[in-house]
């Protein structure tokens, strides 16, 4: 496949612009709360605390008996006080900003922010959920300029999940391909092309099997005029071995780790190995 970077401008600078709330994943008050309790604790990003808020409660669409970030109630008392302002009083862990205060507290008291792995991992029990806040934490902190070609593209996904799929792939652009690679927030250094699915759809919260040809069982399929952004699609044989997949972004193109020596890029998805698309629910 050729690479189309030449004829779109992708921005995807980290730290360049603020996700708002008309942009439908993080309300625009918590995208304030994460960046203020940030703030509190040297080194910790915003967007690891947004991690948090994503895995535990969509930040806050989904409460649970743990409250909006998931921490421990020996970890909410722990760190709780003082009130932070316009904190419920007496603290309450479902209350977001006394959750999110207090969030960014236990981190903070665990050791140095700076390691963003460490400091997932020191304040959460689960690995599952290490794993993916981790790779939510990058997509967060990479995010695109709201008018890039990616960012545009993904707020017409058909679904929330498919939308921070391809933004998470998104983030990864540029990163070199590499067999069997998982990408840096499981221990790698790229992607080979299932690997960036996989792990584009694990940080969406949707579990997809490994192998291309795996992954092509999944979901439910898609006509190639009904594409849309998130949807995989594949290439090869589609009933026997599929060699490759990708994630369709929009106007004719996808975001794949193409082959060795490759980064992972833009490149057409048009084919003639083209073998069908999966959009998964």
């Amino acid at each position: 496949m050729t690479s189309s970077l030449d004829v779109f401008s992708v921005s995807s600078s980290p730290g360049s612009s603020r996700i708002s709330d008309a942009d439908g994943e993080i309300p625009l008050r918590m995208y304030e709360l994460y960046h203020d309790a940030a703030a509190t604790c040297p080194g910790l990003s915003w967007a690891v605390l947004a991690g948090f808020g994503k895995v535990a409660s969509d930040h806050g669409r989904h409460l649970s008996d743990r409250g909006l970030m998931g921490i421990t109630t020996s970890q909410f008392q722990q760190h709780a006080d003082p009130i932070p302002a316009g904190g419920a009083s007496p603290a309450s862990p479902l209350d977001p900003v006394d959750q999110v205060y207090a969030a960014a507290r236990t981190i903070c008291a665990s050791g140095p922010a700076t390691d963003l792995t460490a400091v997932v991992r020191r304040a959460t029990a689960d690995p599952a959920s290490a794993v993916r806040i981790i790779e939510l934490a990058d997509v967060y902190r990479r995010a695109p300029s709201s008018t890039s070609f990616i960012a545009v593209a993904a707020r017409s996904a058909p679904t929330a999940a498919a939308r921070l799929a391809l933004e998470y792939a998104g983030a990864q652009m540029g990163l070199p391909y590499v067999w069997g690679g998982d990408g840096l927030d499981r221990g790698g250094v790229g992607f080979d092309c299932s690997g960036l699915t996989q792990s584009a759809y694990q940080a969406a919260g949707i579990a997809i099997p490994r192998t291309a040809t795996d992954q092509f069982k999944t979901g439910r399929p898609v006509a190639t005029a009904d594409l849309r952004g998130g949807d995989l699609v594949f290439y090869g044989d589609p009933n026997g071995f599929l060699h490759h997949v990708a994630i369709y972004v929009g106007a004719g193109l996808v975001i794949d780790a193409p082959h060795p020596g490759a980064v992972v890029r833009l490149d057409p998805v048009a084919a003639d190995d083209y073998a069908g698309a999966r959009r998964e629910q």
